[in-house]
């Protein structure tokens, strides 16, 4: 039987760590979409998908580690972290690419699909995916 699991960190302590997290993620994320898309003219969608990969690492490590203190298995939180990106992905292509397609600039609707995840993503990160 494994034990029960603990209970998350103090919101105090872990909220302005994932929002300091966040923004160095948009940073690297919007920051690599502007180089190959806006720069380089990759196709958007490609582009995209290469500025989310580039933050999804130091985002689950520096979440995990720094906002969320987690030592539970790295596997399981892996798992549960790739299962929430693989939606938070289809989400941003969606958002970024439909705002696009209507007019707007890719980059504002980038900043509007961030803004959308990162509120669902906290109490995600919290209570599914570094969970102790």
């Amino acid at each position: 039987m494994q034990p029960p699991a603990s209970s998350p960190p103090s919101t105090a302590r872990s909220l302005p760590r994932f929002l300091i997290i966040g923004v160095l993620s948009f940073i690297l994320d919007a920051g690599t979409l502007y180089v190959t898309h806006g720069l380089l003219k990759v196709w958007l969608p490609l582009a995209t998908t290469l500025a989310y990969g580039v933050a999804f690492t130091v985002n689950f490590s520096l979440n995990r580690l720094w906002a969320f203190s987690s030592s539970a298995a790295v596997t399981g939180q892996a798992t549960r972290y790739i299962v929430l990106t693989g939606v938070n992905y289809l989400v941003t292509l969606l958002i970024v690419n439909g705002l696009a397609a209507l007019g707007m600039s890719y980059l504002i609707a980038k900043v509007l699909a961030t803004a959308v995840i990162a509120g669902i993503n906290y109490f995600a990160y919290r209570n599914w995916v570094f969970r102790h």
